[in-house]
Parts: structure tokens; sequence; C-alpha cells
């Protein structure tokens, strides 16, 4: 398989900038918009003085982080490795111009052209090409390498510093030259920033005194493999894995609401039926879910040979104890109660048949439990802050820290609050691009959070779980939030199978796990409580047990699914609009001199990185020149 990339010559740059005036003309990009640049680097003081030129473009990453970070899968990577932004599909949140180590996405409010509005040509054949409030960034040229061109850059550059190719061809010229100059000169070539930890496929050969090599021949005809790729290839609705996923989750649910109405019709049957005999009733009671069907414990213990009065067994069932909540006399009264006391007094104790699961259950007290979601989190938060820390280390946080100074951390905090209510929790961008789907993704957010606010009443104002009617606003609440989580989840189900784009090229698997955690984690909370209303007391505890690694579970690997997209996208929307605010702000002119405003301080970061290869004794010693 092709892996397309581009090796840069820094030997041969001589800061002409064709190369961003070829790309500009090949992709008609407004006034602040540039797909390529060349960043002019001053490094040290005289007399130990270097100039260096570097030319920077989409890295069009292994592994994008651009990518992970755009929550509407606008963005995908193709066969042969070009990463691309779809442009109808983009809905401008703005999380890719922060997740791009190397600043190459741009993102803009309103654009500024060249020519004034009465010029047919630019009003009528450049703009259109491009729409606005959408992410942008360079795509290798896509459609000229589909034809067997090389990227326009590549074409321009006069001196041959950009080679491009594939680097998976030993055949290539982008081969074949890397090859060269590792024999002829002992260059080998680098890649940018690698604790990003991208895999960019761009790569560049540092400066020496002599270069001993023949200039590159011209470029050859289109190869087999160009023809190839020129073809239409129609693109792949689902993968195996994911489609399996799909699968297995449609057959559990379908099993857990088979399991529930087999729970309500014996319920109606035993209703009906005749009276039951003491081990029917204790067996049908709530007790069995805990305590065994036979009274020789379950997950609880047993209750064969209990030493409690009656009194004594009463007010434990009224009031509650650890996990076990209260049950009121209209579920169950006060004379089957005494039924029950008393079947179990009689009932002779059998160590040999009291199970496993009570050694297990011993774990699933009030406080076990409360300990054992305690460190979940802690784990969950330690697992998150590792995973923002890296967010914002691809969003230059560290180099951004002087600029913040200037321009003043509580002004910037004020910026970055607004941005986390509007783009996060009102989700402004989604609302101004697509109303429907808006409301389908705060269905989802929405609901999850009323799940964690009727948690949290219910702790405040029914600590022992006690039985509530369905009616009651803290049955009602959570219910509510659940349904709108699974409608949430059939509308996102539907959109994956229908679209034929959805598959981005690394994050559907994922996607797919999260979903699966999700729908599984809120259908056994239904089936958990429809099992108490059916009164199929003996499946509880298990459905319950279930339940609760499903949402250790489902937060235990939200780092790593789409799961993290509800704090990982607020917080790069607002670095972005902070980092934003900053460049308009006038504190720093290299943010307002550099191409496209906004990533100055990524520059920064990238020309240190080549000095550490090219002149380490440097690198913590130049400026950026934006102007000759």
């Amino acid at each position: 398989m092709a892996r397309l990339a581009m090796l840069i010559d820094l030997t041969r740059c001589i800061g002409c900038d064709s190369c961003t005036l070829a790309c500009k003309q090949e992709h008609g990009t407004p006034m602040d918009v540039f797909f390529a640049r060349v960043l002019n680097v001053e490094a040290g003081t005289f007399p130990n003085v270097k100039r260096i030129y570097i030319p920077v473009l989409c890295n069009n990453c292994e592994n994008p982080a651009c990518l992970k970070a755009c929550p509407n899968k606008a963005i995908f990577r193709r066969e042969d490795g070009i990463v691309l932004i779809d442009q109808e599909r983009c809905r401008g949140a703005g999380a890719c111009v922060s997740a791009c180590p190397y600043g190459n996405i741009i993102l803009t409010d309103r654009d500024r052209w060249y020519l004034p509005d009465d010029r047919a040509y630019e009003r009528d054949y450049v703009r259109p090409r491009l729409k606005e409030q959408v992410a942008r960034k360079c795509t290798f040229c896509a459609h000229r390498v589909d034809e067997g061109l090389e990227p326009a850059c590549v074409v321009a550059c006069p001196t041959t510093a950009r080679i491009f190719g594939d680097v998976e061809d030993p055949n290539s010229k982008i081969s074949q030259y890397i090859a060269e100059q590792k024999q002829t000169t002992g260059r080998e070539p680098f890649k940018l920033l690698p604790e990003a930890q991208t895999q960019p496929a761009n790569m560049y050969l540092g400066t020496m005194a002599a270069q001993e090599v023949s200039t590159l021949e011209a470029p050859s005809a289109p190869s087999a493999r160009w023809e190839e790729a020129k073809r239409q290839r129609e693109p792949e609705r689902v993968g195996v894995a994911a489609g399996a996923a799909r699968l297995f989750a449609k057959i559990t649910a379908l099993w857990l609401l088979i399991m529930m109405l087999l729970f309500v019709l014996q319920a109606v049957a035993q209703q009906n039926g005749s009276a039951p005999t003491p081990a029917e009733l204790y067996s049908d009671s709530s007790c069995a879910g805990c305590h065994g069907p036979t009274a020789m414990g379950g997950l609880g213990p047993p209750l064969a040979e209990t030493k409690r009065s009656l009194e004594e067994f009463r007010k434990i069932v009224r009031e509650g104890r650890g996990m076990m909540p209260a049950t009121p006399p209209s579920e169950m009264p006060d004379a089957e109660i005494a039924v029950i006391h008393d079947f179990v007094q009689k009932t002779k104790l059998d160590p040999s048949q009291v199970p496993i699961s009570y050694k297990v259950g011993q774990w699933l007290g009030t406080s076990q439990v409360t300990l054992i979601f305690s460190l979940v989190t802690l784990v969950w938060l330690v697992l998150t802050l590792r995973v923002l820390w890296y967010w914002a280390d691809c969003a230059g946080w560290k180099q951004l820290q002087p600029y913040l100074r200037k321009f003043g951390y509580g002004r910037a905090m004020g910026v970055f609050l607004r941005s986390l209510v509007m783009d996060g929790l009102l989700v402004a961008h989604l609302w101004r691009r697509d109303r429907f789907r808006w409301a389908m993704h705060a269905l989802m957010i929405y609901g999850f959070l009323a799940l964690g606010l009727a948690d949290i009443l219910m702790s405040v104002f029914n600590p022992m779980r006690g039985s509530l009617p369905i009616t009651h606003p803290l049955k009602l609440l959570p219910n509510l939030a659940g349904l709108a989580i699974l409608i949430g989840i059939i509308y996102v189900r539907y959109r994956y199978s229908e679209d034929p784009y959805i598959d981005n090229g690394l994050t559907l698997s994922r996607d797919y796990a999260f979903l699966s955690l999700l729908t599984w984690t809120i259908l056994t909370g239904f089936l958990v409580e429809g099992l108490g209303y059916a009164g199929a007391y003996v499946f509880i505890q298990p459905a319950y047990i279930l339940h609760l690694l499903l949402v250790a579970g489902l937060f235990l690997t939200a780092p790593f699914t789409r799961f993290q997209h509800a704090f990982l996208v607020p917080v790069l929307m607002a670095l972005t609009k902070v980092t934003s605010q900053v460049a308009y702000s006038g504190v720093e002119l290299g943010f307002l001199n550099e191409p496209s405003p906004g990533r100055h301080h990524k520059s920064e970061r990238i020309a240190e990185d080549v000095l550490r290869h090219v002149a380490p004794e440097l690198a913590g010693k130049f400026r950026l020149r934006y102007y000759p």
C-alpha cells in the first residue's frame, strides 16, 4: 500500500516562497489562509549567526491529532496516507486547530480576499471553491496526485528542495534520494516534533557544508500506481469489526428486552395463580434476590436459621441496610414479612449449599461500592488529566505562556470559560450549522448530565434507595434522561449505518466501543428497574452487578474512546478561541505578521525543533522573520 510523503532538503531551500505562491494559486485561498509557508529563522548572535529557511505544510500524519479531535468526522485519512477535510461535514468547531501541533489547520471567522467584490474572476471562479467558516489545510494537492501529477509546491520549487513520492516504494524518487543522501553525505531524514506522537509523513534533511550529490532528474511520467489511484473507489461503509460490534449490540439489546418481557409475564401469572406456599412466597420476594432462592445465600449472607427476631427482621426490611433498599408495606405487607421470617427461621442451613457468590457479595456493601467507584473515579481522573495534558501540549500551551502573560491571564480565563459554556455546554457552533444534529447531540449530552444530577439527588434525598413510585421526580428524571440517551444512540447508530463516509480511517472501532458500552449501560439500568417492578428479585443483583461493571468500564475507557470528546473537544475549542484572541490583540506582532495569524507559537516550536537537529548550540537563540 502506498504511503505518500514529502522530503524537504533544507540545504536547497533559498526562502524564495515560490511554493507559497504556487499553493495559493493552485487552491485559490484568501489573504489569511496559507497552506504552505516558509519559516525564515535567524539563529544565534554575531559572529555565530545562521539563517535557515524551513518550509512547512501539512504533515499528513499516520496518527493525525486533528482527525481524532474532530467531533464531526469531517477529517479522514485516505489509503495512500493523505489526510483531508470534508468541507461539507465540517461545522467549524475549531478543535482541530488546537489539536494540530504543527499549526497547519486554519479556521477563520471571515475570509478576506485580494480583489474587490466587483472583480468577476475572483468573485465567480475563485471564492466559491472554498466554503467559509470551515477548517482548511494543505491537501498534498490530492486532486493533482490522483491525476498522476506532483503537488504544486513541488513543481514550483526552483531548487528541487521538495521531493515527493511513495516512501514504501524503494524505487520511488523520494526513497532513492534518501538512500543516496545517506550514502554520499551521511545525512538521515528527521521528522518534526516526535513528542507529539503523530508520526508525520513529511521528513527533513539537515544542513551541511557541502553536498556531493547530483541534481535530481526531471519529474518522471505517471506510474502505474498513479493510474490505479485515479479510478473511482466506493468508500467502505463499515469494517468487519464494526459490523460485528453492531450486530452483537443489537442481539444484546433484543435479549434484554425479551428477558424483561418474560419477567413481566411471570409476575402477571403469579398474581393470577393460587396462594403461594411460604417457600414460593420467599423465592418471589426481594429477599431472594440477594440471599438466594433457598435462603442459603447469594450475593448476600444466608438467611436460613436466622437468629433475628421478627421485629428485628421487619425493621431491616422496612429501613434497609447496606445495599438493600427499604421496602414499604405496599410492596411487602407485615403479614408477608412474618411468613418469610418463619420460613427462613425454620430452614436448615446447609454450608455446602452456600454459593461462592456470597463471598463476592461481601464486596458489594454500600461502603465497598463507594470505595470501588472512588478508585474508578480516581483512575479515570488520572487518565483524563494525562489525555488533556497531551492535547494541551499539541495545542502549544507551553509555548503560548509568554504571550498569555502579556495578554493577561484573567482575560484569557474569561475567554476560555465563555467558550466552554457557549461551544462546549451549549454547542453553539452546531446550533448555527445544523439544528437537527444539535437536537440529537443534546439528547445525549444533556441526558448524561441529567443522569449525573439524578444520582446526586438520589444520594441526598433517598440514600437507602428505598422503593419509589415510577411517577416520583427522583424516578422520572433518570428514566427520562436514560430514554433521551437511548434515542440519541439510536440516531447515531442510524447515521453510522447510512453514512458511507463515517469511517475516517482511524477511530471507527473506538466510536463503536463507546456506543456499545453506553447502550449496554443504559439498557441494564432499565433492566434492573424493570426486574424490580416485575417482581423478579432473584435476577436483580446479578443485573445490578453487570450494570455497575458497565458503568465502571464506560468511565475507565472514556479517555480512549469517543467518550473523550465530551471533555476534550470543549477544551480544544476554548484553547482555539484563546489563541485567536491573543493573536488579534496585538500583544505580539509575530501572531499578526505570520501568514494565517494564530500559529506563531507553534512556528517557534518547529523552528526550535529543527535547530536541535541542524545547530543544537543555537536552539534557544533564534527569532522568526516574517518579512525580509
